[in-house]
């Protein structure tokens, strides 16, 4: 039988075979003489196996461990602190891709793609095939050869690569323009002492990475953001070429990167119940996916933010490292850089200025703003170093001693906001606010009979106050100031459109307690249920109830006994 006259085989099977595109040729494998140069064709007949090769084209493979299925605050402590935006701080992982890391469906490619197959004996080429492979259908090219001729008992290489490769003697190169669609496959095969039928698979790779920018949050994102995807260095590489006896990449040339648009859209997880109430970064906005080469350093890549909104501000800024350690980007690996963003709260500083902790790290915070344009803050630290109190002692348990008393019986709790709403300064140091029922001092922050407008008025933030804030005064809040810092810094959509004082104010409890906690403040969502008197007269004694999903209003006799937490104007 004639060698020359060995057909390709035009079959495709997928059997077996997820994620993947195949190509099947056959290959004459021929047994030579140990013993002489020259051939017997008839022994060559007699020994003649059909060896199919296998071309496989596999999507993008995470190349990142899972180490985690939800990040939470915790966990953002591993995180690298990569900027300080306007209104927040921002940290960043590298994690897979999750949906690629899973097995997904096998594809047929829409368009014809051309393939060469190159095959080493030790680092000598022994031979070379190409051809066209169009969906199922391969055609091998008029003048490449229709046979492999292979040594019995021998491990060969072989190579694939299509078209967006290029050859340059038995070395191949990609360039950064085709890092999307350049393909190489690799592997070594050796064949068999017997006749059996033999198969050579070829796994054909992305040459190139697959990068993207995923911003996540605690809470819902209020705006779509505006981005640029670029380099900080000119160390980005535009050319690497491939050894194929080592299977190895190397960097040819560099170039900084051209900025590209790496635009992102709002969240669309459900608000609050997503994350928790704010315990996890669950609030998503990924970007486009970039394409870069082998070698890429992810320290060397840069985002810049000109629009966005997840907190208080318009985000903007830049993000000089988007991973802030060296970590080289492999050939056929899809890559997230999960960019978190932490809000960054306002603090009343003790020398009376305000400002976030990132930018006055030498600073102590003595409360935190819930109010800017009201200048309102609540005190870091809870009166009594966590003590409880009463609202009343005895004498005035069941009387009317505000002016303003918000009730069920006459509908105005109904309507608290806005026509029921007074002010904590007044109703602790104002003695026109106490009714005529009170026949001691009127003015309650300095009635011990009040104890817990007494711990409020007398609440001693720990360090010395500058010059502005000597002569200001802490006071025992209203609900509706308790309301202002649901909105402001537990980001509740409902604190202050909600007119019935007793209605639940949904909010992101875990960044409400996050507020306190971060300056050195006390955590108070775990303990259970916790109670903070308010100065509102309700029925009682009103009082604050956060949880972690929605902040209580509350009344409750006032010899209960609750914590306090004195707020301050500036």
């Amino acid at each position: 039988m004639d060698l020359n006259k060995q057909k390709t085989t035009n079959k495709m099977t997928t059997k077996g075979i997820t994620n993947t595109t195949k190509i099947l040729f056959a290959a004459a494998l021929i047994g030579l003489s140990a013993c002489k140069n020259d051939i017997d064709n008839t022994a060559i007949n007699g020994n003649k196996i059909n060896t199919t090769i296998e071309i496989v084209e596999q999507e993008y493979q995470s190349t990142s461990p899972i180490t985690r299925a939800v990040i939470n605050n915790s966990s953002i402590q591993n995180s690298e602190l990569v900027g300080d935006l306007t209104d927040c701080s921002a940290y960043s992982d590298v994690v897979p891709n999750l949906s690629e890391t899973q097995s997904a469906s096998t594809r047929a490619l829409s368009k014809p793609t051309h393939y060469t197959v190159r095959f080493y004996l030790g680092s000598t080429k022994a031979g070379e095939l190409k051809g066209t492979l169009n969906g199922s259908t391969f055609t091998a090219d008029p003048s490449t050869p229709n046979k492999l001729i292979l040594e019995r008992g021998k491990t060969y290489t072989f190579i694939c690569f299509n078209d967006d490769v290029v050859t340059n003697g038995e070395t191949l190169e990609v360039s950064l323009n085709k890092a999307a669609t350049a393909r190489i496959g690799r592997s070594t095969f050796t064949t068999t002492t017997t006749k059996e039928g033999q198969k050579v698979q070829l796994v054909a790779k992305h040459a190139g990475v697959k990068v993207r920018t995923q911003i996540l949050a605690q809470k819902h994102h209020l705006e779509p953001f505006k981005a640029k995807f670029l380099s900080n260095s000119t160390e980005i590489p535009n050319k690497v070429a491939y050894d194929p006896i080592s299977g190895t990449y190397t960097t040819i040339s560099t170039a900084a990167l051209a900025e590209v648009t790496n635009d992102s859209p709002i969240s669309n997880e459900k608000i609050y119940e997503a994350s928790d109430y704010g315990k996890n970064y669950s609030y998503t906005s990924s970007g486009p996916w970039h394409y870069l080469l082998p070698g890429t350093n992810a320290k060397h890549l840069k985002l810049n933010i000109s629009d966005g909104k997840i907190f208080w501000n318009k985000i903007q800024g830049t993000i000089n490292n988007l991973v802030k350690t060296d970590e080289l980007l492999t050939a056929n690996g899809t890559y997230t850089i999960q960019v978190k963003m932490k809000p960054n709260f306002t603090y009343l500083f003790s020398d009376g200025t305000t400002g976030t902790l990132p930018k006055n790290p030498s600073k102590k915070p003595i409360a935190v703003v819930i109010e800017p344009d009201k200048h309102i803050a609540a005190a870091i630290k809870e009166a009594g170093d966590g003590a409880v109190y009463k609202w009343s002692t005895a004498i005035y348990n069941s009387q009317y001693t505000n002016t303003h008393n918000p009730s069920e019986g006459d509908g105005t709790a109904q309507n608290y906001i806005p026509y029921n709403v007074t002010g904590g300064y007044s109703e602790t140091w104002d003695p026109n606010y106490s009714t005529n029922i009170v026949t001691d001092n009127k003015v309650k922050g300095e009635n011990p009979n009040f104890p817990a407008f007494y711990a409020a008025a007398h609440f001693n933030p720990g360090v010395p106050l500058g010059p502005s804030l000597i002569n200001r005064k802490w006071f025992l809040p209203t609900q509706y100031e308790y309301f202002f810092a649901y909105e402001y810094i537990g980001f509740s959509n409902n604190a202050m459109t909600t007119k019935a004082l007793n209605s639940p104010r949904y909010y992101y409890g875990y960044l409400y307690e996050a507020a306190f906690v971060a300056a050195g403040g006390r955590a108070f969502l775990a303990n259970g249920i916790e109670n903070y008197w308010t100065s509102t007269s309700h029925n009682g004694g009103g009082r604050s109830v956060p949880t972690k999903s929605y902040a209580g209003s509350p009344s409750n006799y006032r010899f209960n006994e609750y914590k306090v937490r004195a707020f301050i104007t500036y």
